[in-house]
């Protein structure tokens, strides 16, 4: 096992704990529910826990980060899944041919890109026609106004009706 990469307060790592450790482990353990026996596509998958976690019931799982860093630690983590594989790319120009995924996650992503229209355009592209997409962001009225809190990490934040307003022209339902 390689060492975690260092926790900024951003990127959640396995040994948090509290409020921020139950927030992201049951997204991953719905994921794993709604994704068995699916190819899988993990977008912004961290340091590779969740991905790790959704491979146990899919078919196969394809973690995805920016991250150089973190993208090696997870290789080095979880090598021993084979039906799992992690690789370093932008989730604005995913590596994949079209319709190359049954199940897409994205888990406090969008949040920090500028372009969202073209991710989810881009997440679109790589599922197939039935495949299922499941999202997370934080609500902007609840996360920041509601605190008066600005998050560094976060490059534009939406409130509840802009994310589905962003979702619903790409995915209706």
């Amino acid at each position: 096992m390689s060492q975690s990469p260092s926790f900024t307060g951003e990127r959640f790592l396995p040994e948090c704990s509290g409020e921020i450790w139950y927030e992201h482990w049951h997204r991953y353990a719905l994921a794993r529910q709604l994704s068995q026996h699916c190819t899988v596509l993990d977008v912004a998958c961290g340091e590779g826990y969740g991905a790790a976690m959704v491979s146990e019931t899919a078919h196969t799982v394809v973690g995805v980060d920016l991250s150089v860093d973190v993208i090696q630690h997870a290789k080095n983590n979880y090598r021993h899944h084979a039906n799992l594989q992690f690789i370093t790319a932008s989730c604005e120009c995913l590596p994949f041919p079209d319709a190359s995924f049954d199940f897409a996650i994205s888990f406090e992503t969008i949040e920090h890109i500028e372009k969202q229209k073209e991710f989810i355009s881009e997440l679109k592209r790589v599922l197939r026609p039935d495949g299922i997409l499941i999202l997370s962001s934080p609500n902007k009225r609840l996360y920041s106004d509601a605190h008066d809190y600005h998050n560094e990490f976060h490059v534009r934040e939406l409130y509840r009706n802009e994310l589905d307003e962003l979702l619903h022209e790409t995915f209706p339902h």
